[in-house]
């Protein structure tokens, strides 16, 4: 019994490893686009301080002349909406496909020809493949901003990740 349940171990353990591997250039390290003149940056849901620091920077520097946050509908007046530079937004739906269907939408009303989009570095991979669905006729700088994340929100963005690339590939941009 002793070595049956060694070897289980040692195989839970090795999953566990590729996975973790697997996982390292997707969401650990994934591909960040370097800015570019761009008509927008939009900030990807949730709008926390590292992604709006990130945007602000970018128009600072004179990479786009404004910010355009995604909020729920009860964040929409108020706080980062406030700002001079920022416009907010609730995606329909509430998703990183409703974001992309919104870039998609602006771009075609004001004529943007590119877009920087910021989310977390863990949403990275994710948001590159459902804009590249979604919004399809403008150019997109995606910019995954490194946030500090304790273990057990690692293992959860892994299985969430994981489980919404599955519901993006089988949804596309179609979904609800």
């Amino acid at each position: 019994m002793p070595r049956r349940a060694a070897r289980v171990a040692l195989a839970i353990a090795a999953t566990v490893a590729a996975v973790v591997a697997a996982g390292l250039p997707l969401y650990v390290f994934p591909h960040s686009d370097k800015p570019a003149k761009a008509d927008a940056v939009i900030i990807l849901g949730p709008g926390y301080a590292d992604r709006r620091a990130e945007a602000q920077r970018l128009v600072d520097e004179g990479y786009a002349p404004r910010i355009y946050l995604s909020v729920p509908a009860s964040q929409l007046h108020g706080g980062a909406c406030s700002s001079v530079d920022v416009t907010c937004f609730v995606p329909d739906p509430f998703t990183t496909r409703g974001e992309a269907r919104f870039t998609e939408r602006m771009a075609a009303q004001q004529h943007w020809s590119r877009v920087i989009v910021i989310t977390g570095g863990y949403h990275a991979t994710r948001a590159r493949y459902i804009f590249d669905s979604c919004a399809t006729s403008v150019d997109v700088r995606l910019i995954g901003v490194r946030e500090a994340l304790g273990p057990l929100h690692w293992a959860y963005q892994y299985a969430y990740q994981t489980a919404a690339f599955g519901k993006a590939f089988l949804l596309g941009c179609a979904g609800a």
